[in-house]
């Protein structure tokens, strides 16, 4: 489509040359431009609900696509022009003098400036007909060969109604209250095998010991059939909203040095129900 439509325009331009209507050296872009728009046949369509013609948008589109970079060009080349033209320099006479460099200016030296009576006509720079065929060839080629990109499709967001309504559902499959009481038994019984003397358990021994205690050295915790997820997923969400309703009731302590780091775990609740021991103390008879 775009290699035929820059041939389309260039026999064009060759056929207005040959007739005379344009000069080869200096071309009108938007005259050219707007005699090749009127020779684009209209076509036909039999779609019900639409106009019986229309023009083709594509060519017509890359058609005024060429013109603006075609008139870019001009303009680009008009302003290296300009840059490179050395300023003219207006002596005056009485303000150059060497003699009179060391008096003082006159008075009301604004009187004595020239002023222009208009401004300076803008300098004009001719497209000849070469220049033209050969941008018209390299916008051609350099459109051919862009690749077209290929769009993303974003997931469209949840309304709130549906965010509401999954949120209730997953409340629902996953009872809290169950999974935060076998958690805080859990961790009452086996805090010393599944912690090894330590403080604190990471979030991820933690869950990898709940999903698979009898895999990880607790033989003697099953978890319930009832509390089991149906993915790991699952089993994660449910292991940390429980951990965050334990800490609300100050069973568990949460920390995390920083943000969306490894959460860690400590037991409070084994640390209440362990009695302290006190040394033996031999009362005076």
């Amino acid at each position: 489509m775009t290699q035929s439509l820059a041939q389309n325009a260039i026999a064009l331009l060759i056929d207005l040359a040959e007739r005379g209507e344009v000069d080869p050296w200096d071309v009108q872009v938007i005259e050219v431009i707007d005699r090749f728009l009127s020779q684009l046949k209209p076509l036909q369509t039999v779609e019900a609900g639409r106009a019986p013609y229309e023009a083709d948008l594509s060519q017509s589109g890359q058609a005024f696509l060429y013109a603006s970079m075609l008139v870019l060009l001009k303009a680009d080349s008009l302003a290296r022009l300009e840059a490179g033209a050395e300023e003219e320099i207006i002596e005056e006479p009485e303000l150059l003098d060497p003699a009179a460099a060391g008096q003082p200016l006159p008075l009301h030296l604004e009187r004595r400036i020239r002023r222009r009576a208009v401004a300076r006509p803008p300098q004009q720079r001719r497209v000849t007909l070469q220049e033209l065929i050969a941008q018209l060839e390299l916008m051609a080629t350099t459109m051919a060969d862009q690749k077209p990109r290929s769009r993303v499709r974003r997931p469209r967001p949840q309304s709130r109604t549906q965010a509401v309504r999954a949120i209730a559902q997953l409340a629902h499959q996953e009872n809290l209250s169950e999974v935060a009481a076998a958690i805080d038994q859990f961790l009452a019984d086996h805090w010393d095998e599944i912690s090894q003397g330590q403080d604190w358990l990471d979030f991820e021994s933690l869950l990898d010991v709940w999903v698979n205690p009898t895999g990880n050295g607790v033989a003697e915790f099953t978890r319930p059939v009832d509390l089991h997820s149906h993915s790991p997923q699952g089993d994660r969400v449910a292991v940390f909203w429980a951990l965050l309703f334990l800490s609300s009731q100050s069973k568990v302590e949460l920390s995390q040095e920083e943000f969306y780091q490894d959460l860690k775990v400590r037991s409070l609740s084994r640390d209440a129900t362990t009695e302290p021991e006190f040394p033996a103390i031999a009362l005076p008879d």
